[in-house]
């Protein structure tokens, strides 16, 4: 097997080459594999390279392509974070004799909370070492802010945030570039700043058993995954592997009450609380529609895009990702 780690720059405010890059070599070369490292330029690149490594040509619109050598196994290795692992995943997605894995070192981390503790992930020879298990993917496809271009589709693989979330996410994203500000603090502080304004939004959403929500939303989170933000498990009860999307929807309410909520938001306890059922609905399901008159930011795995409608799709077992040898799942 091919071991290829792609290094985001970027990630972890620029000090990835300096703290994670020399652990890669070191334990690479004592555990004697064949590996390689490529470091991105910038955003789309990790996906591009992706395609054109596995099929030693350049990449189209096409998602589904063969390796030119069918028993030549390659594993990817998105070093950064929750958006390095997105573009690694839509490089590698139909992808034959290809797995996907991660090593956090972003702002988030949030898609390895779901299989345990980040130290797991943090260790390169548990990840070198680590086996693969398919999970599942949402494919989703976007109408553009102008309301009538269709978007290529793509797959998101830990969670999409309409609203409040995707909101703090924006001005989180910005936050960290400021070298006082840790990256541990900057979701938070962008959480507090659009707690002070009224951002609702309004949409309908459309589910698969043909139930439709319309109105006024303070936040929607579409999740694979559990876990936004952080560490905050929004979607408690989403599993990657489970076959179905998890859809947390939830109507205006006071900031206060939102306030009072966010320790138990954080556990993924707010859906124990009484008092939420009046203005969460949860749902699970395979496929569902949002749309929305005006632009609104859609979140993507952390990534900010305006968009009109999108169409979420669940495809099961798709892809490959490799899970720690240490997180005592394999």
């Amino acid at each position: 097997m091919k071991h290829i780690f792609i290094l985001n720059p970027a990630a972890g405010k620029g000090k990835i080459e300096k703290t994670l890059l020399p652990r890669i070599i070191n334990d690479s070369k004592r555990l004697d594999i064949d590996y390689e490292i490529h470091r991105t330029f910038g955003p789309g690149d990790a996906e591009q390279f992706i395609k054109r490594r596995c099929t030693g040509r350049n990449a189209d619109t096409n998602y589904r392509f063969n390796t030119d050598k069918e028993g030549d196994k390659l594993r990817f290795y998105a070093c950064g974070g929750d958006g390095t692992l997105n573009e690694v995943i839509n490089g590698a997605f139909g992808q034959q004799n290809v797995e996907v894995a991660m090593i956090p070192a972003g702002t988030g981390n949030d898609f390895p909370r779901n299989f345990g503790s980040l130290d797991d992930f943090n260790d390169i020879e548990g990840q070198i070492l680590g086996q693969p298990r398919p999970i599942d993917l949402i494919r989703y496809q976007q109408i553009a802010e102008d309301g009538k271009t269709e978007l290529l589709p793509r797959y998101g693989v830990n969670m999409f945030n309409i609203g409040l979330d995707s909101n703090a996410a924006d001005l989180a994203a910005r936050l960290k570039t400021y070298p006082f500000i840790p990256i541990s603090l900057a979701y938070i502080l962008g959480l507090v700043a659009v707690l002070g304004k009224k951002e609702g939004v309004n949409l309908e959403i459309c589910l698969d058993d043909g139930e439709i929500y319309k109105g006024d939303f303070m936040l929607i989170a579409i999740g694979n995954g559990a876990y936004c933000g952080g560490g905050y498990k929004g979607v408690p009860y989403a599993s990657v592997d489970d076959g179905l999307i998890d859809v947390s929807i939830v109507k205006e309410i006071s900031r206060f009450k939102l306030v009072t909520l966010l320790n138990k938001y954080k556990e993924g306890t707010h859906l124990e609380d009484p008092s939420t059922a009046d203005f969460i609905e949860y749902r699970k399901c395979k496929r569902l529609i949002i749309s929305s008159k005006n632009a609104v930011k859609l979140s993507v795995d952390g990534e900010i895009s305006m968009t009109g409608k999108i169409t979420f799709e669940m495809i099961p077992s798709c892809i490959n990702f490799s899970v720690p040898r240490t997180c005592g799942l394999i």
